[in-house]
C-alpha cells in the first residue's frame, strides 16, 4: 500500500473517493508467490492466478495467455541466494503492467500486478487515437516552417565558446535526425498519415537517445529544445495532443 498523494503523483487520479485524502490508500501492487518464496514471510499462493496463468507456465505460454508478447525483458533484481527468479518479462496488458518471474529455465515462478503508469496510459491512448486524428494536408507549410528552430546552430554557437558538452559529429548527426522528422512529418501531413508522424517522433528520439548515450549532450537546456520543436512540428501537422501531454516520453531517455 502507498498513500494516495504518492500514487497520484506517478498515476493518474482515481474515479472513486470514499474516505478524507489523509486516510485513503492505493493498493499499488499485487504479488502471487509460487513454492519459490523470495521472502520467509511470503507463502506459495494456492488460488487460481489471474488471466489463466499457473505456475511452471514458458515464457511463452505466458505471453499467449495474456494476449501480449512483453515489452521489455530484463534479468530480475532478485538476490540469487534468496530466490531462483532469473528473468523479469513485463506486459502490458489494459491498464496493468504484469510481470512475470521466471527461473532459469524460464518457467513462471511468480506475477506481480501493478498499473500501468502515466506515460504508458498516455501511449496507448495515443495510439488508439489515431485512425480518428485531422490531419490537415494544407499545414504542411506550417511543419516547413518550423525547421528554422532546430537547435542545433545554438549548439554549434556553446561549442565554439569552448563548451565541451558538444562535439561536432554528434551535432551534425542530431541535426540530420531533426531534418528527417521533419520531412518525414511534413510529407505526412500532407497524406492524412497519423501512425508515420507517430511513428517519426519515435525514430528522432530513438536516434537521439543513442547520440546521447555516448556524448551526454542532451541537458535540460537541449531538452526543453528538442522536446518543444518536436512538439511543435507534430502539432503543426494537425496531430492533437492534450496540453499537459509529452508525446517524446513513450520512448525518450534524455
Amino acid at each position: 500500500m502507498e498513500s494516495l498523494g504518492a500514487y497520484n503523483a506517478e498515476f493518474e487520479d482515481i474515479r472513486s473517493r470514499h474516505l478524507p485524502d489523509d486516510e485513503e490508500g492505493i493498493v499499488s501492487r499485487l504479488s502471487f508467490t509460487g513454492p519459490d518464496a523470495i521472502r520467509p514471510v511470503q507463502r506459495a499462493y494456492r488460488s487460481a492466478l489471474p488471466f489463466g496463468l499457473t505456475f511452471g507456465d514458458s515464457s511463452d505460454v505466458v505471453a499467449e495467455k495474456l494476449g501480449t508478447r512483453p515489452f521489455r525483458e530484463d534479468k530480475s533484481g532478485t538476490l540469487p541466494d534468496y530466490s531462483a527468479a532469473r528473468f523479469d518479462h513485463s506486459h502490458a496488458v489494459g491498464d496493468l503492467v504484469v510481470i512475470a518471474k521466471y527461473d532459469a529455465d524460464l518457467r513462471l515462478i511468480a506475477v506481480y500486478l501493478a498499473p500501468a503508469d502515466r506515460t504508458m496510459r498516455n501511449a496507448k491512448r495515443r495510439k488508439a487515437s489515431l485512425p480518428r486524428q485531422k490531419i490537415v494536408p494544407g499545414n504542411a507549410d506550417k511543419v516547413e516552417a518550423l525547421r528554422g528552430r532546430i537547435p542545433t546552430p545554438r549548439w554549434r554557437e556553446s561549442m565554439a565558446q569552448g563548451d565541451d558538452l558538444f562535439n561536432e559529429a554528434d551535432i551534425a548527426k542530431a541535426e540530420k535526425t531533426l531534418n528527417v522528422f521533419i520531412d518525414t512529418v511534413k510529407a505526412a501531413t500532407i497524406e492524412r498519415d497519423a501512425p508515420t508522424i507517430r511513428a517519426a517522433v519515435k525514430g528522432a528520439v530513438l536516434a537521439t537517445n543513442e547520440i546521447n548515450s555516448r556524448s551526454g549532450m542532451i541537458e535540460t537546456l537541449e531538452r526543453d529544445e528538442l522536446g518543444a520543436l518536436i512538439d511543435a512540428v507534430v502539432r503543426a501537422s494537425g496531430f492533437s495532443l492534450r496540453d499537459d501531454e509529452d508525446i517524446t516520453a513513450e520512448w525518450r531517455d534524455w
